[in-house]
C-alpha cells in the first residue's frame, strides 16, 4: 500500500510539474486546476473558460490521481469507500479523540522522533514511527539488492531466477540489481526468447515460455 501510495503521489507532483509551463502561457483563471476538478467531480456543466482550464490543466487525470490517493487513504485505515462526507468526517473525529486520549495518557505516536521529540519532549526515548496502521500496511525495509553476476553464464541464471517468480520487462530486470546492465539483460532476455525458452507478454514483458500470463 505505501508503494501505491507513493507512486500515486509521485503521479500527482509530475502531473504539475508537466503542466506548469502550460499554465503560465494562458489567462490567471486557466491556472486554477482545482476549480475545473471541482466541476468534473460533482457532475456540474463546465463554462468555456472552464473547460479550457480543464483542457490545459488535464483536469481528468488530476481527479483520478486524487480519487486514488483518497481510496488509498481510506484503505489504510480499514473504510470501506466510497463514503459520504459526513461518515469520512465523523472517522476522522473520532481519531482525533482516540490520539487525543492516548497523548493524554503519555502514549504519542510520533510522525518524525528525530524532528519532533528534540523540540516537543526533550528527554523522551524515541520510539520507532506508529501510524496505527495494519501491519500489512508497515513499510518494510528494503533488502539489499543483489550484485549484477560477472560472468554471462550466471547472469542468464539470474535472470531466469527471476523471470521463474514474476514477468518482468527488461528495465525492472536491470533494477533488481546493483550495477545492472541494460544492455546485456536486453541482450539476453532476446537471445532467451528466440531459443523458446522465455516468451513475450504484452507491455515488452518476459516470461519462462511454460508459464502461464499473469
Amino acid at each position: 500500500m505505501f508503494a501505491r501510495g507513493h507512486s500515486t503521489g509521485v503521479g500527482l507532483a509530475a502531473h504539475h510539474r508537466n503542466r506548469a509551463g502550460q499554465q503560465r502561457c494562458v489567462s490567471a483563471a486557466a491556472r486554477r486546476p482545482y476549480a475545473g476538478r471541482s466541476s468534473s467531480r460533482t457532475g456540474a456543466a463546465l463554462t468555456k473558460k472552464e473547460q479550457a482550464v480543464h483542457t490545459l490543466a488535464a483536469c481528468g487525470v488530476l481527479r483520478d490521481l486524487h480519487e486514488e490517493l483518497d481510496a488509498l487513504a481510506a484503505e489504510a485505515y480499514g473504510w470501506e469507500w466510497p463514503l459520504p462526507k459526513d461518515i469520512v468526517l465523523e472517522g476522522l473525529v473520532a481519531l482525533h479523540d482516540e490520539r487525543a486520549r492516548e497523548e493524554k495518557a503519555g502514549k504519542v505516536r510520533w510522525l518524525r522522533p528525530e524532528y519532533q521529540i528534540p523540540r516537543f519532549a526533550k528527554g523522551a526515548a524515541a520510539p520507532a514511527p506508529e501510524l496505527g496502521l495494519p501491519a500489512a500496511a508497515k513499510k518494510a525495509k528494503a533488502a539489499p539488492k543483489p550484485a549484477w553476476p560477472a560472468t554471462a553464464v550466471e547472469q542468464i541464471g539470474a535472470i531466469k531466477g527471476l523471470l521463474a517468480a514474476e514477468s518482468l520487462s527488461a528495465e525492472e530486470i536491470v533494477a533488481q540489481f546493483e550495477g545492472g546492465r541494460a544492455d546485456l539483460v536486453r541482450r539476453h532476455v532476446e537471445t532467451l526468447a528466440v531459443m523458446g525458452e522465455l516468451r513475450v507478454e504484452t507491455g515488452g514483458r518476459y516470461a519462462p515460455a511454460g508459464a502461464m500470463g499473469v
